[in-house]
């Protein structure tokens, strides 16, 4: 079929499907969506498993909360046999006052009814966050739970549904249903492989994260520790080997770390899309420290760490803004603040450029941009290596809905910087009279507006109308919260 043939065939499908809709009653259209049987049906299987477990332990079943990650759904729909086909169902129950109250239950569709072929069972109050992954290489992916046992207090469980000896596929479906129901809890129990202490970010990000650090398919799990004192803080990596869950490899961080506050993946710089995590902490004396973590010829290494012990990439006086993919590459930059000189009596004045630099896995450090973050009226300008030690920056908000930033030429402490740019955020305007007036807009969001006008200065900047469009950016918040 050509070109033209496939087009009718999709107008007359859209033509049958509006129809469906058009031609419906009003009442109709507004009644409530439908459940399908399948979710009803998941929903009895969920009700009589708590049904079941009230009339064991003689207590009522509480819901479990799961607080934080990509799985947080009361139900949620799995790939457990990596078929691309979503055929597992996931809830979690909890039963107060007994030995690990935490129940997960896995569900399958099996002859038209949903049926329990997994459980996990853990201590704690809540889950922090779970997630799934093929471990161990085989069978259904493994369960990394990271259980709130308290307060901050976590601990990350990994478990195979694997050794659950499930009635095989010489039945027919109406056999293997039978069997299954007739299974106890015990024989459908995974099989914990680990459980190890854990930390949790500041942030909520989970102190564990699943990556193929070694690029063999399968996933390695990292567990991100801290230690009270501030000191044995590390990272350790885990992996299937010989049969068992086995530590690879430990690095440690930063000495004297008070608090992590972020831990983020990404990859290294180079030619070998090397992962690596990234781990943003506050230090005793109020700096942040920004650790680097990868798998190095077998040996987990923190990449960012000098003779002191404590990383290269330390800041201090500028906290707003963390590790970042800021062009966008595949590969998270890092930044390194450094403040403007000021002219005058303006001493308050606390302007920065930060330089972002990546990591190689030999601890190479290589700049790759600088830029000027303007966090409260939330846009970033890419700065010219021309323009270092050249410049200074200053505010003027005296207009009433119009905040300005005002780029000048750097002539020495006793001299007056000269203004050649400034870039204004403004509630929206009508971009044809801005343009008239020889404003450039820069990019408009709803009710803001950004633009730029250039001062008549002495000192070339080197820039255009062009190159102010390329190099301005506003700022993605999912940055901050990924």
């Amino acid at each position: 079929m050509g070109r033209k043939g496939w087009f009718s065939a999709l107008t007359l499908a859209v033509m049958l499907l509006l129809s469906g809709c058009l031609f419906r009653s009003p009442d109709d259209l507004y009644r409530p969506p439908e459940k399908s049987p399948g979710y009803e049906q998941l929903n009895a299987a969920i009700r009589a498993v708590r049904t079941g477990l009230e009339a064991e332990f003689g207590t009522r079943v509480e819901d479990v909360t799961i607080m934080s990650g990509d799985n947080t759904a009361s139900i949620q729909l799995q790939d457990l046999d990596g078929d691309a086909v979503r055929e597992s169902a996931v809830t979690v129950l909890r039963v107060p006052g007994i030995e690990k109250p935490i129940k997960i239950f896995i569900f399958n569709e099996i002859n038209g009814e949903y049926v329990v072929t997994g459980v996990v069972e853990g201590e704690g109050t809540a889950i922090y966050a779970m997630a799934y992954a093929q471990i161990n290489g085989e069978g259904r992916k493994e369960l990394a739970v990271n259980w709130q046992i308290s307060t901050g207090a976590y601990q990350l469980g990994v478990y195979t549904l694997d050794d659950i000896n499930l009635p095989g596929e010489e039945l027919d479906e109406a056999e293997r249903l039978s069997a299954i129901q007739g299974m106890t809890r015990a024989d459908l129990m995974g099989t914990e492989r680990l459980l190890t202490r854990c930390s949790v970010a500041g942030d909520g990000s989970s102190g564990c994260r699943l990556l193929d650090m070694d690029r063999d398919t399968r996933l390695e799990v990292l567990v991100t520790r801290m230690d009270a004192s501030g000191l044995g803080n590390q990272v350790e990596i885990y992996g299937w080997q010989d049969g068992v869950m086995a530590s690879l490899s430990i690095a440690e961080l930063s000495t004297g770390i008070a608090a992590i506050n972020r831990i983020r993946t990404n990859y290294l710089a180079g030619e070998y899309d090397q992962p690596a995590l990234y781990v943003t902490s506050t230090l005793a004396d109020g700096r942040r420290a920004i650790d680097v973590v990868a798998y190095v010829n077998g040996v987990l290494t923190n990449v960012a760490l000098d003779s002191s012990g404590i990383s290269r990439e330390v800041i201090q006086g500028y906290t707003e803004i963390n590790p970042t993919d800021i062009n966008r590459d595949l590969v998270a930059e890092l930044p390194s603040p450094y403040q403007l000189p000021s002219y005058g009596e303006s001493t308050s004045s606390n302007f920065w450029l930060i330089d972002w630099g990546q990591y190689d896995q030999r601890g190479n450090r290589n700049h790759v941009l600088t830029t000027y973050h303007n966090m409260s009226d939330g846009w970033y300008l890419e700065i010219p290596e021309s323009w270092r030690d050249q410049i200074t920056i200053s505010r003027n908000d005296q207009v009433t809905g119009r905040r300005e930033v005002v780029f000048s030429h750097w002539q020495g402490e006793n001299r007056e910087p000269a203004p050649f740019l400034s870039i204004y955020r403004m509630a929206s305007s009508r971009t044809s009279e801005l343009e008239e007036d020889g404003w450039t807009v820069l990019r408009e969001e709803e009710n803001i507006t950004y633009a730029a006008r250039f001062h008549v200065s002495v000192w070339d900047c080197g820039l255009d109308s062009i190159d102010l469009l390329e190099r301005f950016n506003t700022i993605q918040r999912s940055w901050y919260n990924e």
